[in-house]
C-alpha cells in the first residue's frame, strides 16, 4: 500500500497514463491526473473515481508556466507530491518522416514540448519530491535508444530526455529523489499505435517474440519504480518492447 501518497501523472488521459492511474488507485495512491483537454480528462476521472481519490488538472504544456502552475495546484489540493510520472506525447506537424522532408521551423518547438517540458516539470516538482524522497519517471520512445529511419527528430528529443534524467538522477539522489526513464516501443491500443496504422503494428507484432505490450503491462513497472521496493534504484532506462530490441 502507498499509505495515501500522491502521484501526479502528466499526460494522464492517454491509455498508459490511465492504466497507471487505475493501478495506483488500487494500491492506495491518491492521483492527480493532468491533461490538456479538460473534457477528455474529466471523462477519465469519472471512470476512475470508483477506485480511489483522483482529480483532474488541465494545463497546456506549450505554455511557459504550465509546469509551475500544475505542480502548485496539485500541491495546494493534496498537500504533498510523492511521485511524478510524465506520459505526455505531443508535438507539431513536420517532425516525422525522412529528415530532408521535415520542417526546420518546428524543430525548436518540438524540443520545448518534449525534453524542455520534462526539465521544467522536474524543476517545478523538485522541492516537493525532496520532502519525502520521491520519484520522477519520464516516458520516451525507443527512438531515443535504437536508431531507425524516419525517427531522426524524435530520436534526438527522446535521447535528450534520457540524458537529462540520467544526470538528474545522480544529482537528485543527494536529496533522496530517484529518477528513471521508461521507453515503450509499439504499445497496442495506444494513440501512437492508431497513428502508426494497423499494417505497421502488425509487422511489429510479428517481430515481438513476447507479443507487443499493452498499457496494463507497463503500469506495474512504473509503480514499482515509485515504491519503497525500488528505493535503491535510480537512473535506469527500461525499454518495454516485447522482444523487438534488446
Amino acid at each position: 500500500m502507498s499509505d495515501g501518497r500522491v502521484l501526479l501523472i502528466a499526460g494522464g488521459s492517454g491509455s498508459i497514463g490511465g492504466a497507471i492511474a487505475r493501478l495506483a488507485l488500487e494500491q492506495g495512491w491518491k492521483v492527480a491526473l493532468h491533461g490538456r483537454n479538460a473534457e477528455k480528462l474529466q471523462d477519465v476521472v469519472v471512470d476512475l473515481s470508483d477506485f480511489g481519490m483522483v482529480d483532474s488538472f488541465a494545463a497546456d504544456i506549450r505554455e511557459d508556466d504550465a509546469a509551475e502552475a500544475l505542480v502548485a495546484e496539485v500541491a495546494e489540493q493534496f498537500g504533498r507530491i510523492d511521485a511524478v510520472i510524465d506520459c505526455t506525447a505531443t508535438g507539431p506537424q513536420g517532425i516525422t518522416g525522412l529528415f530532408p522532408g521535415t520542417s526546420p521551423e518546428v524543430f525548436g518547438e518540438f524540443l520545448s514540448v518534449s525534453v524542455g517540458w520534462v526539465e521544467r516539470l522536474a524543476h517545478a516538482a523538485y522541492e516537493m519530491l525532496a520532502q519525502q524522497g520521491g520519484t520522477l519517471i519520464a516516458f520516451v520512445s525507443d527512438a531515443g535508444i535504437y536508431a531507425a529511419p524516419r525517427q531522426t527528430l524524435i530520436g534526438a528529443a527522446r535521447a535528450g530526455t534520457i540524458g537529462f534524467i540520467r544526470n538528474f538522477a545522480v544529482e537528485a539522489a543527494r536529496d533522496g529523489i530517484r529518477a528513471h526513464v521508461i521507453s515503450p516501443s509499439f504499445v497496442e491500443g495506444s494513440e501512437s499505435a492508431r497513428r502508426l496504422g494497423s499494417e505497421r503494428m502488425a509487422k511489429a507484432a510479428k517481430r515481438a517474440g513476447l507479443g507487443l505490450p499493452v498499457a496494463e503491462d507497463i503500469a506495474p513497472l512504473a509503480l514499482f519504480l515509485c515504491s519503497d521496493g525500488a528505493r535503491r534504484i535510480t537512473g535506469q532506462v527500461i525499454s518495454v518492447n516485447g522482444g523487438l530490441n534488446a
